[in-house]
């Protein structure tokens, strides 16, 4: 009982001491990406720490149970900490994620629409050199969304004289899809290119679930396939006598689902996923569920994880009769 109590408590101290670290980190890493040179530098927006909150705050619900599944790998307890676990699956996927989602719809729709905490869009400031693929651009004037700007535009690659042109203000402009994710290709030379590619992408999954919420019960009700895996992974943390071995199973089965899950919706995957929804089973279930290959094999990923931590119980159960006897 102490320990599934504690089990719980720990749960709500990640939820709050969680969230709020991570939304102020967060909003750091958001002013980073969205600082430009010549600008100053303004921590802690109102409109940063609001987004980074129901940003963290919907990740969260993707990453707790497998924290708490490493702590129960360390603290393993009887079936009141089980009961305890689903019981904070349960309250994070139907009270914490949706009303965090539905907040979030509020405070956009009311806040952010009617100019509680809107800022003029700013582009990139002028006076300053930009370089992309071997051409220089220097901006006479801020480039800014309302009106045209005027560019030099010096290529160093060929022998010819420095061009001056009026460009229209759009995300599409050389300098800015150059610098993305940075809004600035100049911050963006300051940090290290890294070319480790990111295979787990949270805010498309964190998106998938809005939108899931947004479009009704049932949709939802297939988005939890995912949670539902998620929650699976309790089942490999005792799978082993050896804690060490416990902790690689449960890190190794989150990052393969969420992995799996983050690929599904990157544009490298469009090609395949049309190809199988092109199949006749995914092509008619795909009428009535949206994604239905990802929906069932996150559903069997879950069944298999689920079966294994039960097999896993009767076994050891079994194997403690024995020396009992």
């Amino acid at each position: 009982m102490k320990k599934a109590l504690c089990f719980i408590f720990m749960y709500f101290v990640l939820l709050i001491v969680g969230t709020a670290l991570g939304s102020l980190v967060y909003s750091l890493y958001m002013n980073v990406i969205n600082f430009t040179a010549g600008r100053p530098l303004e921590l802690f927006k109102t409109t940063d720490l609001i987004k980074s909150f129901f940003y963290v705050n919907s990740c969260y619900a993707f990453l707790i149970c497998p924290i708490l599944c490493y702590y129960r790998a360390r603290h393993t307890s009887g079936t009141l900490q089980i009961i305890a676990y689903i019981i904070i699956f349960a309250f994070t996927w139907l009270i914490v994620f949706p009303m965090t989602v539905k907040l979030k719809n509020f405070v956009e729709q009311y806040y952010f629409s009617k100019g509680g905490a809107v800022e003029a869009p700013q582009g990139l400031t002028g006076g300053y050199f930009r370089t992309v693929d071997g051409k220089i651009y220097y901006l006479v004037e801020d480039y800014n969304f309302d009106r045209v700007t005027r560019v030099i535009e010096f290529d160093t690659e060929a022998d010819e004289e420095a061009t001056y042109k009026v460009v229209f203000s759009d995300e599409d402009f050389e300098l800015l899809s150059a610098g993305k994710p940075y809004k600035d290709v100049i911050i963006k030379s300051t940090f290290v290119d890294s070319s480790i590619p990111n295979l787990i992408t949270l805010k498309s999954l964190v998106k998938y679930g809005e939108d899931s919420l947004n479009k009704g019960f049932i949709a939802y009700l297939c988005f939890l396939s995912l949670a539902l895996a998620i929650f699976g992974v309790y089942g490999v943390s005792s799978l082993f006598d050896w804690n060490l071995l416990n902790v690689c199973s449960i890190i190794f089965t989150v990052l393969v689902i969420l992995i799996f899950n983050s690929i599904y919706f990157s544009s490298a995957f469009d090609a395949v996923r049309e190809q199988i929804y092109k199949v006749g089973f995914f092509s008619f279930i795909n009428r009535f569920i949206e994604h239905s290959f990802l929906v069932v094999l996150n559903f069997i990923t879950a069944f298999i994880l689920i079966g294994m931590g039960f097999l896993n119980l009767i076994v050891k159960k079994s194997e403690s009769k024995r020396r009992g006897d």
